[in-house]
């Protein structure tokens, strides 16, 4: 007990002591220390909650997410009756916006200032957004008692407004809008470290805004770069197309269809002008229309206040483009073939012929009126280029193509005919058998090829027996049906493609054999002695006495080698023929050696 009451009086020595020298007392040092560690617990309470808000905030990159997410968190952690957005339009007056407010529950079903409701506050306006412009808050405990107007205070009872408190947002350097505490029920004494709170959000909102309107800018920018490299691919395959194809209906048809999907336009046509009709009478040629619209294809359009009053202007040049068919002044007539197909807006480009007016290439919209974008402009603009070279060239292309044909056809006969010409080059005239120019080139291919396979190359040469005889008997004419008979006879015992007979001389024939020895040399000079023999053509022999037509052979064989030529195997057949000549004609004599009949 005692040491108690000493305790008790050292400290209330000790604080008479501090209070006699003007210093805290222990008491006093224990009150203050324990608000500042409510302080620094409310200060760690608010920085936790504005970096739970700020994470949110930045989670999304959706505008109403944002603030949706800003105004429920801040309500909650200010411990107030509702958040609000006030937006600042351009001549500063503004609205709340709906979509960004939050109100606990209570007092969300009440009118609220959430409702895109339109709130123009003339200091404001006079002042180009007044004390926000500076950055500063706004506070206000009681309405009743902060010195407002009258007619101020009645607004906020409309509202059920008693106490609020408001910070600006600020995008960049622009003050976008204004971030709004308010308490319906009662007053509210707002803390420093509340507006301290409310300021913060204000701010990392404006961040988020302008984040957001970067992030608009840059996928606007991606789009309008996506739709341009699009429009131009299509017009790169277009030009292509255009450069490459003669078939100008082919061409019209791929082309309002890739215009129309690259524009998403409801009809894409192109129409042409009747010759000589003064640009009043014409058709859509080609056109690609989605299917809940009129098609316009085939269609005769007689327009008279078109070639009266717009035809000029299209001949110089002149692109039209009508956002609102209705509010173009054009005239009743004009309107009225508009109306007809269902035109609502359009892009009209003239297609240029040289120097006429072909026709036009029609961009529609049909649902509704339409803000065409200067990318679609120059896109249509750049494709009716293209056209006006692809009209331009047409006929020419279409003529030198068919002057090509006439070429290639021309060049074809005259193939054919250097081809019957080479091979008549080869041919015997009379006896329509390979000639001497033939059977050399022969010779010389198979020597070479038999040179190098090491294979045998058989030559037989014969001739007519007595045929001067025969001419001077029976005259050159059946001298020469002779020679034809005797040709034929010989070749028919050829069956070998490879075998070549050939006119040798006046009537002397030379057979080439590939592939062929001696023993079948003789073979054959048997088969070609006989049917000739079988021919019985008539014939006097040397002593005057009737008898048959007969041939001598002379048959040679080699094998082709380096130290050999084609020559000498043809000397040495020769040589043969002379020998069966010797020996009394009509027989057959291999070369060296002599076979009788």
């Amino acid at each position: 007990m005692s040491d108690r009451i000493l305790h008790k009086i050292t400290k209330a020595s000790a604080d008479l002591f501090c209070k006699l020298l003007g210093q805290p007392s222990n008491s006093d040092l224990k009150t203050q220390l324990h608000d500042k560690n409510i302080q620094i617990e409310q200060l760690e309470e608010q920085a936790k909650a504005l970096y739970r808000v700020i994470s949110k905030i930045r989670a999304s990159l959706e505008l109403e997410t944002i603030f949706r997410t800003a105004t429920k968190e801040t309500c909650k952690l200010l411990r107030v009756e509702r958040i609000a957005v006030y937006r600042f339009n351009e001549n500063w007056g503004g609205e709340f916006i709906y979509d960004f407010e939050f109100a606990e529950p209570g007092w969300d079903n009440i009118e609220t200032l959430g409702k895109n409701l339109v709130w123009n506050d003339c200091y404001l306006q006079e002042h180009q957004g007044g004390r926000y412009r500076n950055n500063e808050t706004l506070v206000v405990s009681d309405i009743y008692s902060a010195g407002l107007s009258p007619c101020h205070i009645e607004i906020l009872e409309h509202f059920y407004i008693r106490a609020y408190a408001t910070a600006p947002i600020f995008v960049g350097k622009k003050l976008w809008g204004v971030l709004a505490a308010y308490q319906h029920s009662q007053p509210h004494e707002w803390k420093k470290l509340e507006i301290q709170f409310l300021s913060q959000i204000s701010t990392h909102l404006g961040f988020a805004v302008k984040q957001a309107e970067l992030l608009a800018q840059a996928e606007q920018r991606a789009s309008e770069l996506y739709k341009a490299n699009e429009q131009q691919e299509i017009l790169f395959n277009l030009v292509a197309e255009i450069r490459e194809s003669l078939n100008l209906d082919t061409l019209f048809k791929t082309t309002v269809r890739e215009v129309r999907k690259a524009l998403r336009a409801d009809r894409v046509g192109i129409f042409r002008f009747e010759p000589k009709s003064n640009y009043t009478v014409g058709e859509f040629v080609a056109e690609n229309v989605l299917p809940d619209y009129d098609s316009a294809i085939a269609i005769k359009v007689k327009d008279n206040c078109f070639g009266e009053k717009y035809a000029v202007d299209y001949y110089q040049g002149r692109i039209q483009v009508l956002s609102n068919i209705y509010e173009a002044g054009l005239q009743d007539c004009h309107l009225a073939v508009l109306e007809r197909f269902q035109i609502k807006a359009q892009i009209i480009v003239p297609l240029m012929k040289g120097q006429t007016l072909w026709g036009l290439l029609c961009v529609h919209q049909c649902r509704c009126p339409r803000e065409w974008q200067k990318s679609e402009i120059q896109f249509i603009r750049q494709l009716a280029a293209q056209f006006n070279v692809a009209l331009e060239h047409s006929e020419l292309l279409e003529q030198s193509r068919s002057q090509t044909n006439q070429l290639a056809q021309t060049n074809k006969a005259l193939e054919l005919a250097n081809s019957q010409l080479e091979k008549l080059s080869k041919l015997d005239g009379l006896t329509k058998i390979a000639n001497r120019r033939c059977f050399d080139e022969f010779l010389d291919r198979e020597w070479n090829r038999l040179q190098r396979t090491g294979n045998y190359l058989s030559l037989i040469i014969f001739d007519i027996d007595y045929f001067k005889a025969y001419n001077d008997y029976y005259g050159h004419l059946a001298g020469d049906k002779c020679l034809i008979q005797i040709a034929r006879a010989a070749q028919s015992v050829l069956k070998r493609p490879t075998d070549l007979i050939a006119r040798y001389g006046g009537e002397e024939f030379i057979i080439l054999l590939p592939n062929t020895n001696e023993s079948g040399a003789t073979k054959v000079a048997k088969l070609i002695h006989k049917s000739i023999e079988d021919l019985k053509t008539p014939h006097i022999n040397k002593n005057g006495i009737q008898d048959f037509v007969t041939v001598s052979l002379g048959i040679a064989s080699q094998v082709p080698t380096i130290k050999t030529s084609p020559q000498q195997l043809i000397n040495a057949a020769d040589k043969a023929l002379y020998k069966a000549k010797e020996q009394g004609r009509n027989r057959w004599v291999c070369a060296a050696k002599v076979i009788l009949q």
